[in-house]
């Protein structure tokens, strides 16, 4: 009997164990998608023009709303992300030559996967926010500097790790439990705030000859990607705290952004940029109501950036 029991705990532990690494790499590399081929990729393929990319805007919150809804008899999020990654794995063999039905179908992919993703992860496990998080800034990173059109095979590989996992998480179930109550809106302010002023700072930087850190500073910038997360793992502090961090980690990289100071940026901002992504991931994650997490990430995902852009384009703050 105990024998059995033991047995037991060692298969639960085991399942637990492969459930967590593919949690990491569908996020990890969801994420690097988003980062190489849809955030820097596509943008840079249309060059920044509004009106060339506004399907993929439209998409993504058509996309991003429709993974709150009911899908019929399909309720479970993994089937739900196995459907979206199905359409960015046929999508990602025309990159980067969309037109614009498939840069809205494309846009529609992604903006399905991003309340998903985080919906599946549950509030603990910050361990596989952790690493999930490194992977993805330690890809993005690496390969920013890389060729824009000839990110295909880059978009495929990416989507194949990430569509894998979710067969492997296919009897995952999200613990209700550990949610929390809903909050208002109103709550959720400051994290749009963080994404429009990093969106706006990063597209700035990634225009700026004289501070295209991510051409001269690539391994700088990734030990402080990986420092920030670990200053958000091993950081406990009270909500309100965090925001007061993330408000000065966010203007003293504008500061130095202003004195065009780079070697000093690339270490700051990096910082700034894992830190506060890794706070907005664990508030998101505690959203009990995916309809309601769904229309928050219509605002905090597109919306935020998407003004960040329109600002950065627009030199307003630099």
């Amino acid at each position: 009997m105990l024998h059995s029991l033991e047995q037991t705990k060692i298969k639960s532990l085991d399942k637990s164990l492969v459930q967590s690494i593919a949690l990491v790499v569908l996020l990890g590399f969801e994420l690097s998608y988003y980062l190489l081929i849809v955030q820097t990729g596509i943008a840079q393929h249309y060059h920044s023009d509004l009106i060339s990319l506004f399907p993929l805007f439209m998409g993504g919150v058509a996309g991003t709303i429709i993974s709150g809804q009911l899908w019929g008899k399909i309720i479970n999020p993994m089937h739900k992300m196995m459907i979206a990654l199905s359409l960015q794995l046929v999508l990602s063999f025309m990159y980067p030559n969309f037109n614009p039905f498939t840069l809205g179908l494309l846009g529609l992919s992604v903006g399905m996967m991003a309340p998903l993703s985080i919906y599946v992860f549950k509030a603990h496990q910050r361990s596989e926010l952790f690493f999930a998080l490194a992977i993805a800034y330690s890809v993005g990173t690496f390969l920013f500097t890389s060729y824009a059109e000839e990110r295909t095979l880059m978009a495929i590989i990416f989507t194949l790790l990430a569509l894998g996992s979710t067969f492997v998480l296919r009897a995952y179930v999200v613990e209700q439990e550990q949610k929390e109550i809903s909050r208002s809106f109103l709550m959720y302010l400051p994290l749009m705030l963080w994404v429009l002023l990093d969106s706006n700072l990063f597209e700035t930087l990634s225009r700026h000859e004289g501070l295209d850190i991510w051409s001269h500073q690539t391994y700088t910038i990734m030990i402080f990607h990986l420092l920030g997360l670990a200053g958000a793992y091993f950081l406990r502090i009270s909500e309100l705290k965090q925001h007061i961090l993330i408000a000065f980690l966010l203007g003293g990289s504008y500061l130095l952004s202003y004195l065009e100071m780079p070697i000093a940026l690339a270490m700051l901002y990096p910082f700034a940029i894992s830190y506060y992504n890794v706070i907005v991931f664990s508030i998101l994650t505690k959203e009990m109501s995916l309809n309601k997490l769904s229309c928050i990430m219509v605002f905090i995902g597109w919306i935020a950036s998407g003004i960040g852009l329109a600002i950065a384009l627009s030199g307003l703050l630099h």
